[in-house]
């Protein structure tokens, strides 16, 4: 029998992680989205206010926005340890629901909520520089598909949870939520334990230096802040949608977790569409126009009546919402040295997950003041703000040069 080509083996080591990031992201949000339909539940079950369940997520993305730094240089640092890494990831968000499901308290919800953070940073930067390692010249459409992951979790993870919320209650669903996070954490690092990693930084010290490198170039500043509005857009839609289809229109848990999945239902396509486009026509082609239409969007959701109207609009904002992050992953890769990427991933996760963080507080704050309504309306208007503040960033400008080690 011929031994397979060194091409062929690449191509399989390729598809193979490819498929694994992409299923693991895809469960990573599939957990994500099924907190959103649990949380009107948590807030009725334990009387809290639109402030106090904003803050939950807010926990969360706080969480991991400060974790993601040091997840970015444990990416780089210990490239060839990505599996490792990865499986730790699985292990701590499956360890967050145990958390949350075994104390049916506010602070046991918070706790287990911070775990999940830490999960979600951890699986980022080494996820996605290890797809920009394998796939450099289609970078675009690699964290594009890797999005793609994402939204199926994001369609059946409230479809999922809504239906189990019919017979379970929230902390049931948490405890048995373990079991698969827990066998995914030793199936991902049994599917990617042979997977090499690639010159990075050596050094904490070489790590912090190379970060100070990159908060220097204004492009990479622009995207990362940009990219922490649309985060923000995107925190106070997930967060308060559900909210309202549960409180405002009375829907069932189920019927929330449908329409939380129309959200997603496009996504799964036009995400390495969005990706592709990026790839060669630039990613300002691809994100000015899709933000702007997803600002009017939000709008449009404020004053949607019940029925078709409401679906139709849930389902276009979900057809371009979460396609813009993996974009402005991409253009921060464009605008880094080869050798770092992982920090540039933390970098932008870190801003969008931080600036997330704030959206949840402020559209709590908004919701209690005001209405869930206006909610979407400040949504519309910072994420339109964005896009036309993205027209003024260069596409292209010169990488600095950032000296890494060899391996």
């Amino acid at each position: 029998m011929d031994s397979p080509t060194p091409s062929q083996s690449s191509n399989e080591g390729r598809t193979l992680l490819a498929a694994t990031t992409v299923a693991g992201h895809g469960l990573k949000h599939l957990y994500a989205a099924a907190f959103m339909i649990v949380l009107p539940e948590i807030k009725a079950s334990l009387m809290l206010s639109n402030l106090a369940a904003g803050a939950l997520v807010t926990a969360r993305d706080v969480s991991a926005g400060v974790s993601t730094m040091p997840s970015g240089f444990l990416a780089d640092r210990f490239s060839g340890k990505w599996a490792i890494i990865l499986a730790i990831s699985m292990a701590f968000i499956a360890f967050g629901y145990l958390a949350a499901g075994a104390v049916e308290r506010y602070f046991a919800v918070a706790i287990s909520i911070v775990l999940f953070g830490i999960g979600v940073s951890l699986w980022h930067p080494s996820a996605l520089a290890s797809l920009s390692a394998r796939f450099p010249t289609r970078i675009g459409f690699a964290i594009s598909l890797h999005g793609s992951g994402g939204s199926a979790g994001e369609i059946l993870g409230p479809l999922i949870a809504g239906g189990l919320l019919l017979v379970l209650t929230w902390p049931q669903l948490f405890q048995i939520s373990f079991i698969p996070a827990a066998l995914a954490a030793v199936l991902v690092w049994f599917a990617l334990r042979n997977l090499k990693g690639q010159q990075g930084v050596t050094s904490l010290k070489e790590y912090f230096a190379t970060s100070g490198v990159l908060l220097k170039n204004r492009a990479f500043i622009a995207v990362i802040v940009l990219s922490g509005f649309r985060s923000l857009s995107n925190h106070v839609i997930t967060t308060f949608v559900p909210i309202y289809l549960s409180e405002d229109l009375g829907f069932s848990s189920l019927e929330v977790g449908i329409y939380a999945s129309l959200l997603n239902a496009i996504g799964i396509v036009t995400h390495p569409i969005m990706g592709y486009v990026s790839d060669k026509y630039g990613r300002k082609i691809a994100l000015v126009p899709g933000m702007f239409f997803f600002g009017l969007l939000c709008i449009a959701l404020a004053y949607a009546s019940e029925g078709p109207q409401l679906i139709l609009t849930i389902i276009a904002i979900g057809a371009v919402m979460f396609t813009f992050h993996h974009i402005f992953v991409a253009y921060a890769i464009d605008l880094s040295p080869p050798g770092v990427h992982g920090t540039s991933v933390a970098l932008v996760y870190t801003g969008s997950m931080l600036f997330g963080g704030i959206g949840a507080i402020l559209g709590g704050l908004l919701a209690d003041k005001v209405s869930l309504p206006s909610t979407f309306i400040f949504a519309g208007v910072v994420v339109i703000a964005a896009a036309l503040l993205l027209i003024f960033v260069p596409t292209h400008t010169k990488p600095n040069s950032v000296p890494v080690a060899r391996t």
